[in-house]
């Protein structure tokens, strides 16, 4: 069996975890008789400075023809004009971000039970780059005024509600809670709601409720252990799985999806440079992008023993970067 995933070089960070990705790659893949061919590809400030685009023509293409694309670091402050990841979403057509907040043994967790998975829709919302054919979703009426469109489907909330409640039942959860505002935003999510609790009826043995907006952002601090899978809008989504990764350290992955190709990226992004200069970057949230890839691709035996691997290495939070992975090449030969 063998499989082919575009790693996509960005800035910082980003290279330098991709050389370490290839080799991980390579020894699992040894280990339980695959192959991981790797392919790397422009993106970020690195791909601006060189191509003219922070996502060229050709890293798309590589995508599409890949089993998986990740990125693991890009610098967005210094990139002018759209941001490439949204340009990335946009036209590779992805429509449905995952994202699982879990604590885990190392590092510092707000308590030790959480497991939120987050299920949003990527494709519209208040995302305004993605809410015209031709245009930009905000305009401005006089330089004192600035407007932004929301656009909401019912099939594409029907899409992500379906999706929700088929990762649920496919990770024995049995509870998804919508999340809407729809005492101020009547239409938008009202239609929205109408499709969750239209693709509810269909699953019979998933307990389904519906929760404010602000409510499940109090909710999530108060008692994060009331959620199971939460399936909402883009903003909302995006916003309300940042505030719960907050309580595992940022440790968390999201898996980007659409019908032909899927992206991988950490909660967190960022090229961190200082962290890198310093050698003192935390690998973890990163490497769980590679487990996530495994999991995906079907090869679960792999996806557990990289993951534990991981944890492993990270019971000691004092490591600098290049001794983490020195350890894990350690882990991954010797076990």
């Amino acid at each position: 069996m063998a499989y082919t995933i575009a790693l996509m070089e960005g800035d910082g960070l980003g290279p330098v975890i991709c050389d370490r990705a290839e080799q991980i790659f390579e020894a699992i893949g040894n280990r339980f008789g695959f192959e991981i061919h790797c392919t790397r590809l422009p993106f970020g400030k690195s791909a601006l400075d060189q191509y003219g685009s922070a996502l060229p023509d050709q890293t798309v293409m590589g995508i599409q023809e890949a089993d998986g694309a990740v990125f693991f670091g890009v610098d967005l402050e210094h990139i002018t004009g759209p941001s490439p990841v949204g340009a990335l979403r946009k036209k590779l057509k992805l429509t449905a971000e995952v994202r699982e907040v879990q604590s885990l043994p190392s590092g510092w967790c707000f308590r030790p039970d959480i497991r939120i998975a987050f299920v949003r829709e990527i494709s519209q919302g208040f995302l305004s780059d993605r809410n015209l054919y031709d245009g930009c979703g905000e305009w401005m009426t006089d330089e004192n005024t600035a407007m932004s469109l929301r656009v909401i489907t019912y099939d594409a909330s029907r899409s992500i509600a379906h999706r929700a409640f088929r990762y649920a039942e496919q990770e024995h959860i049995d509870h998804v809670t919508a999340i809407h505002k729809v005492g101020i935003f009547k239409k938008t999510c009202g239609l929205f709601l109408s499709a969750c609790r239209d693709e509810a009826a269909y699953w019979p043995n998933i307990r389904y409720d519906e929760k404010a907006a602000d409510d499940a952002a109090a909710q999530i601090i108060s008692d994060p252990t009331f959620f199971g899978v939460v399936v909402t809008t883009n903003m909302f989504g995006d916003i309300l799985s940042d505030e719960a990764a907050a309580l595992v350290s940022g440790r968390c992955v999201g898996a980007n999806y659409g019908e032909n190709a899927a992206v991988y990226m950490s909660v967190h992004h960022g090229a961190d440079w200082a962290e890198l200069e310093a050698d003192r970057y935390d690998p973890v949230p990163r490497l769980l992008c590679l487990v996530q890839i495994l999991k995906d691709l079907g090869q679960h035996e792999a996806a557990a023993f990289l993951r534990q691997a991981v944890l492993d290495c990270a019971r000691d939070s004092t490591k600098t970067g290049t001794a983490f992975f020195r350890e894990l090449f350690l882990q991954i030969q010797e076990r």
